[in-house]
């Protein structure tokens, strides 16, 4: 198979989001549904993309009508690459849709999209990063709870003020299933409480500026339905204490795929009931 400039920007496009269905695909790449899906099968029979069998279960129940591709080890993105689950592959094509609804968002805006991995190459230092993640101490009454944070994904924005200067925005993307529990006794055990408190420490302490050159963020929790985002919403505001922050914001999918941007984006705010 002779590779195209149009199956390597698909390529590309699997290597950065390592999952994306025919449709996501299509949301990057221009071209009609009937041509991607040739190139994509094109390039799933020569043996450069392939479906990973995580997908069935998905396809069965009806959560998936599109087929789910991923880098082969006949590309270096796609060595090393292991099985997954449905629900880790469920939960992966969720980060990657908002990703990319948010990125086109922007492209409307005429606003500039900053990857996760365009963060990552600007940070100095010995070792090379894969992930922003780091480690925060929260304080719970007389107790001290180590807590590593590893958001599902990250990004930037890009907006020109009035004034002609640029401004950076960051943010770090939670996508929530509803898989999660809301709330547990112990911050020893996986909540959304624990991660709401443990983004709060990290702001406070501003130790992202130093470690990843983050001057300052906020943190984008994506829902599967507004009673969920309502839940996490009303746990995000007791962790706070009372303290006004805008340091959460909070969205649908559905809401996404609408376009219906119910959060600060590139610095502008959608009208919304929930924020």
């Amino acid at each position: 198979m002779r590779l195209t400039d149009r199956d390597r920007a698909i390529l590309s496009a699997v290597a950065r989001h390592r999952f994306l269905t025919t449709s996501l695909v299509l949301a990057l790449i221009p071209g009609s549904r009937q041509n991607i899906s040739r190139r994509l099968q094109g390039l799933f029979h020569s043996g450069f993309l392939d479906r990973p069998r995580a997908q069935l279960p998905l396809r069965y129940s009806g959560e998936l009508s599109d087929f789910v591709y991923c880098l082969t080890g006949k590309t270096d993105a796609g060595r090393g690459y292991k099985p997954v689950t449905s629900l880790f592959l469920a939960h992966a094509l969720m980060v990657s849709e908002a990703l990319i609804r948010i990125e086109a968002e922007c492209r409307v805006r005429g606003e500039r999209f900053i990857s996760e991995n365009v963060i990552l190459s600007r940070i100095k230092g010995p070792t090379a990063q894969r992930r922003i993640q780091w480690r925060v101490t929260v304080k719970i009454e007389s107790a001290n709870e180590h807590i590593g944070i590893i958001p599902d994904a990250a990004f930037a924005i890009d907006r020109v003020e009035t004034n002609g200067v640029s401004r950076r925005l960051y943010y770090f993307l939670e996508a929530d299933r509803g898989t999660m529990p809301i709330n547990r006794k112990s911050l020893r055990l996986s909540s959304i409480r624990r991660k709401a408190l443990a983004y709060l420490r990290t702001r406070k302490t501003r130790s992202l500026q130093e470690s990843h050159g983050i001057p300052g963020f906020q943190v984008l929790f994506v829902a599967h339905s507004h009673e969920r985002l309502l839940r996490m919403k009303e746990v995000c505001d007791n962790a706070k204490g009372g303290h006004h922050t805008s340091l959460f914001v909070f969205t649908t999918l559905d809401e996404l795929r609408r376009n219906e941007f119910t959060f600060i984006l590139g610095g502008r705010l959608a009208p919304t009931s929930v924020i």
